[in-house]
Parts: structure tokens; C-alpha cells; sequence
């Protein structure tokens, strides 16, 4: 039944009526409401990433993800020597870096860190056990222990707070009102050292600085332990947690990045045996140089070996057979009798 226009329209207004009507104000509360949850997830962000910041050294140092190849190295953090004094706290800084700069080491998966103390330790047990006065069961035996192939050195040059009134480090030079007059520096010198050579291969000079802000120097520290939470929420913690990132970034760079060179470990008749294999990711068909460790070169100022002059080439060598932590090669040019223990290779640059 087709319907006139007059009751068309009386239709379509009846349904409009009955159409509910939605309340602006509750629309708008409705979206304040979204707003403000958004807002509040937001700050949850931004106060848990400043209380990352803030603890900063919780956290390990970022590092740039490493190759399906990588074998971690192994290091032995030394401690280090102190050239700033004692400054505010009593803090021993020679124990405190070391034991700082291991436990981030350590966080970054990167080496295998021993301590020097922990070895002497070590040393202790394995002699209490070899002189008879333990049971045989599960007795350690003796020279076990892993070689360290990098030794990590450090000194402490500059820690303290100093003002630019005077030019100088001071722990009682009172602040500011705007807290410009005054910062807290952090220097210390990196050396990176071969063990097996001798020779430095890395050393660098970091420095570091953060403003002090409002700091009241002489309360600032007080009760406040080198390493804790609280040491990285001062001015000299925050600084002095940049300065060990630095030297954990240039450790990776110099350490971590370094190829892994084999040396020949046994020579028998017609094979000799390298001291590397699928720990090292050796392959068999693999090729290496084999040379002789030039005379070291000296540094005259302090005695350091710096370096060493090209050596003698002896031959190549060809991987055979790779087990876990050998691999046996046969001499492809140059003779056997050449070939002695020690003797280092390099991999031979394949066209």
C-alpha cells in the first residue's frame, strides 16, 4: 500500500523521536576519560624509564650483537691504581672501579672475566685438595685453571668535585645558588694487555663530567657506599658510571673484536695440530700462514711492550680434521721441520 507524503514525513519523525538522544556532556566525559587513561599509561612509561635512568647502573651497556662465530675471550680485571686521593667518603676507588667495571663486564655476555683475587682463592683450594687431607671423590685437578688471554688496567687520575672559581678539585668549596660554579670529574687511563705477548694494545685516557647542581658536597656522600644504589644517584656516580660504560665500549671494541689467531700447539710426523677447532669454528680445507712472533719493540719511556716487528715466514698449512678444541693440518708449502710449538698463523685471504 503506497503511502501518502503527509504520512511519509509523519513516520520519519515519530522514529526520530524515538531515537535516543546522547547527552554531549557525557560524550565529552566519555573521552576525557580515555584521554586521561592514556595519559596516566603514559606516565607510567616515563617515570619507569627515569627510573632506569636514575639507576642506571642496574642495566647493562648496549652493545652492537655479535657475529654466529663469536668466542667470548677471557679477561682478569686487575685493581686499580689510585692517583686522586682519598676524597669525600673513604671509599677505596681501587677495589670499587674494579669491582664496578667487572659486574658490568659481565652483564654484556661478551668474556669470560676471572678476578685475580678469586684465582688466589682458587690456587688455595686446589693445593688444600692435592695435599692429601680430602677425600679422592670429586677432587679438582691441578692446572685447570683457564689461561687469561687479556689483563685489563686501570688509574684513577681525577674524582672529586671541582669549581671553576678556583680552578681546582675541592671537597668544601661551598655551591652556588644556580650550582654553575661547580662539577663532579671522573678521569681514569684504560690499558688493554695482551698476556701472552706483553704487549698493550689499547690504552686510553677517558674523562668524564656532570654538573653538580645545588650539591652540598660535604653531605652529599655521607653514609653512601661506593656501588650502590644510591652512589649512582650523586653527582659522582652518575659520573663515574659513564666513565666504566666508556671503558666497557672500548674493552668490546678492542677485545671482543679481535679475530681469534691460532697457534700451533703439537707437530708430530707428516701433521702438526693447531689449538683451535670447532670451539674456534675452524673449517676443514681452512687455510693459515705460519710465522714466527718478531722481536718485541719497547717502549724506552716506560718499558711497555708496544709491539713487534714483522717475523720469519715458515709456510702454509691445510686443516684436515677439526675436533672440539684441536684441529689437525697437513703442511701444504714450506717444510715440517720449520714448523715448531708456539709458532702463530694467520688465515691465508682467498681469492
Amino acid at each position: 500500500m503506497k503511502m501518502s507524503s503527509q504520512e511519509n514525513n509523519k513516520l520519519h519523525h515519530k522514529e526520530h523521536k524515538e531515537m535516543p538522544m546522547k547527552n554531549p556532556l557525557g560524550v565529552l566525559c566519555g573521552l576525557c576519560g580515555k584521554f586521561n587513561r592514556n595519559l596516566r599509561m603514559l606516565c607510567i612509561c616515563v617515570m619507569a624509564m627515569a627510573s632506569l635512568l636514575a639507576c642506571g647502573c642496574d642495566g647493562p651497556v648496549f652493545l652492537p650483537p655479535t657475529g654466529p662465530d663469536y668466542v667470548r675471550p677471557t679477561i682478569a680485571v686487575m685493581k686499580f691504581e689510585n692517583r686522586a686521593g682519598g676524597g669525600v667518603g673513604g671509599w677505596n676507588l681501587g677495589d670499587g672501579f674494579r669491582d664496578v667495571l667487572v659486574d658490568r663486564l659481565m652483564a654484556t655476555e661478551r668474556f669470560q672475566v676471572i678476578e685475580r683475587p678469586e684465582i688466589d682463592e682458587v690456587m688455595k683450594e686446589q693445593k688444600f685438595q692435592q695435599s692429601g687431607a680430602t677425600r679422592r671423590q670429586n677432587r679438582v685437578q691441578s692446572g685447570r685453571i683457564k689461561n687469561v688471554e687479556y689483563l685489563i688496567k686501570g688509574t684513577i687520575t681525577d674524582f672529586g668535585h671541582v669549581s671553576s672559581k678556583s680552578g681546582s678539585f675541592s671537597w668544601t668549596d661551598r655551591l652556588d645558588i644556580f650550582g654553575r660554579s661547580n662539577k663532579a670529574v671522573v678521569s681514569m687511563i684504560l690499558y688493554i694487555v695482551d698476556v701472552e705477548s706483553g704487549e698493550i694494545v689499547s690504552s686510553q685516557n677517558i674523562t668524564e663530567s656532570v654538573s653538580a647542581g645545588d650539591t652540598d658536597v660535604m653531605l652529599a656522600y655521607r653514609n653512601v657506599s661506593f656501588g650502590g644504589k644510591v652512589f649512582y644517584k650523586t653527582p659522582l656516580g652518575k659520573v663515574t658510571e659513564k666513565v666504566i660504560d666508556k671503558a666497557v665500549r672500548r674493552i668490546a671494541s678492542e677485545v671482543a673484536a679481535r679475530p681469534w689467531q691460532p697457534m700451533i700447539a703439537q707437530v708430530n710426523e707428516g701433521s702438526v695440530i693447531l689449538n683451535g677447532g670447532q670451539n674456534r669454528k675452524v673449517k676443514v680445507g681452512a687455510e693459515y700462514e705460519v710465522f714466527e712472533l718478531g722481536t718485541p719493540i719497547t717502549d724506552p719511556a716506560t718499558g711497555d711492550v708496544i709491539g713487534h716487528s714483522t717475523g720469519k715466514t715458515i709456510g702454509r698449512i691445510r686443516v684436515l680434521d677439526v675436533q672440539p678444541q684441536f684441529s689437525v693440518a697437513s703442511v701444504a708449502s714450506g717444510k715440517i721441520a720449520d714448523v715448531n710449538v708456539g709458532q702463530r698463523c694467520k688465515p691465508v685471504e682467498t681469492p
